[in-house]
């Protein structure tokens, strides 16, 4: 087995020995030290383990990770308290000129596919959904689950999400609605915990969670909330119907069965090739991409997904009517 990370890592250490070092306050190196890097919080499982695994390797590299939303995550590099970030999304073009002005590059890495997973309730027996009538919910149209399922008496339907900054809501914005205004029987709540929480108490709730949060079955995350919520199947047709509809898993996400789903980067702005640098190049490499695997999300390795991925950042769900 070829060991590709050691290799990457030795010729990274000596371009970086001829040339001159940078004085910015920043004292780690390739192989040591210490750093704080940002990550979006829906990828707390997954990045504790791809943390866990890089300082066992590197027994000098110690990282602390701040688990915020996507858009502080930026915020704290363009900040320059982190040069690492996990989000799903690239820096949009006011950030890319506020980096600009203070004379710093953002580099971009594809390193998963997460998928957006919708749970519900326990009492609620309407546990799939076709993704036009997802549309619906989110801005407004369908407002009550009689209107989903006539039998039912759950009331008012209730999104949740994890923040007015969550990548969870852009993704709403941009993938599923689509500029359209959001319904006001949403609602943005502090983490995804207390998203979890609340749809374990609300009947006529659905959360949107990254699927990374429940996807590790032997995560603490998961063993705690597996038995108290229900993860609801999406299909793309209108009419959907237990054959036609999926979950968040890897394999329906590759083969593009199950419609919601979005791509993972690394954002990096590591001017010195510090220990930013050599995380990122761990992560996206050979044992990083296992840690993603063992984690439940679709690696980049051999995906047709990452082709559709680099031409746009949000799949696009071409089944949703406009």
């Amino acid at each position: 087995m070829k060991v590709i990370f050691p290799y990457l890592l030795s010729l990274m250490l000596f371009c970086v020995s001829c040339k001159k070092p940078v004085n910015d306050g920043w004292t780690d190196t390739m192989d040591g030290g210490l750093i704080r890097i940002a990550c979006d919080e829906s990828f707390k499982n997954l990045m504790d383990t791809e943390i866990a695994a890089f300082e066992i390797r590197y027994d000098s590299a110690y990282i602390i990770p701040v688990y915020t939303s996507e858009t502080n995550a930026i915020r704290l590099m363009l900040a320059d308290s982190v040069r690492f970030a996990l989000t799903t999304r690239d820096i949009n073009p006011q950030e890319k000129r506020a980096f600009e002005d203070k004379k710093r590059m953002v580099k971009k890495s594809l390193v998963a596919f997460d998928g957006v997973a919708l749970i519900a309730n326990l009492q609620n027996k309407d546990s799939i959904i076709g993704l036009p009538d997802l549309k619906k919910i989110l801005t407004g149209v369908i407002t009550e689950w009689s209107q989903i399922n006539p039998a039912s008496n759950l009331g008012t339907i209730r999104v949740l999400f994890e923040g007015n900054e969550s990548g969870i809501l852009r993704y709403a914005l941009d993938s599923i609605i689509r500029g359209e205004n959001l319904s006001p029987n949403l609602y943005a709540l502090n983490n995804s915990a207390e998203v979890i929480e609340k749809v374990i108490q609300m009947p006529n709730a659905i959360g949107m969670i990254g699927f990374s949060l429940l996807s590790d079955e032997t995560s603490s995350s998961y063993l705690a909330v597996r038995d108290k919520i229900r993860l609801m199947r999406v299909s793309k047709a209108e009419n959907a119907t237990l054959e036609n509809s999926y979950l968040p898993y890897a394999g329906d996400i590759i083969h593009e069965n199950y419609p919601l789903w979005r791509p993972v980067y690394v954002l990096l702005s590591d001017p010195r090739s510090g220990l930013s640098s050599a995380f990122s190049i761990f992560v996206v490499n050979e044992i990083g991409q296992k840690v993603i695997q063992k984690s439940g999300l679709l690696t980049i390795n051999g995906s047709h997904i990452m082709d559709v991925a680099i031409r746009n950042e949000f799949p696009k769900n071409d089944s949703i009517k406009k």
